[in-house]
């Protein structure tokens, strides 16, 4: 027979357990949910009539942490999530966040977008010089082409700095399998497709 300080040490565990994964099954499917409804809300605004001005240019000066930024796709690797805008721990569970203090798509400069490895960036790890990326907002889509990727130790951030053209920057924490925090940051380079 068991002591009771063993069967009340297994229980205690067989709890935990079970509250770990609800937290993550939870947590998986408000993003899930969250995604689908940021991406209807978006595309009711997209066909929505409206007056553009032009040259056309996405401007950051009203957004607030968690505003709708757009939609990133990545075709090739079958990325698609809504991007919004900030970084915070509260934003990067429901989709990818724009980087304060970058411009926004069609503005000069440098577009960085980060998400986490394991949720919206985990197919980053398939992505190729070459590849095709759309970034979507209710104004028009910008398609971008991938020219480099590169593994940078988390407190490079001249990876984000602008350059003498457009760029798109994404950021993901690497090695993509890697249990904890990360201890390199994996990085796409992008520019504008003509």
């Amino acid at each position: 027979m068991r002591s009771p300080v063993l069967r009340f040490a297994q229980r205690l565990f067989l709890w935990f357990g079970v509250a770990a994964l609800a937290y993550a099954g939870g947590a998986a499917a408000y993003a899930g949910i969250y995604q689908r409804r940021q991406s209807w809300k978006f595309e009711q605004e997209v066909a929505a009539p409206k007056v553009i001005k032009t040259p056309i240019v996405e401007e950051a000066v009203d957004l607030r942490e968690g505003d709708l930024v757009g939609k990133l796709e990545v075709p090739r690797v079958g990325i698609s999530v809504m991007v919004l805008h900030g970084i915070d721990e509260n934003t990067l569970i429901v989709g990818a966040g724009h980087v304060p203090g970058t411009p926004l798509p069609g503005a000069e400069g440098n577009v960085a977008i980060a998400a986490h490895r394991d949720t919206f960036f985990r197919k980053l790890e398939g992505i190729l010089p070459g590849d095709s990326i759309q970034v979507a907002t209710v104004r028009r889509t910008y398609e971008y082409v991938v020219d480099s990727t590169e593994i940078v130790d988390p407190e490079n951030t001249q990876v984000m700095e602008s350059r003498a053209r457009p760029e798109l920057t994404l950021i993901t924490c690497y090695p993509f399998y890697f249990v904890g925090a990360a201890p390199k940051r994996f990085i796409v380079h992008a520019r504008p497709l003509k």
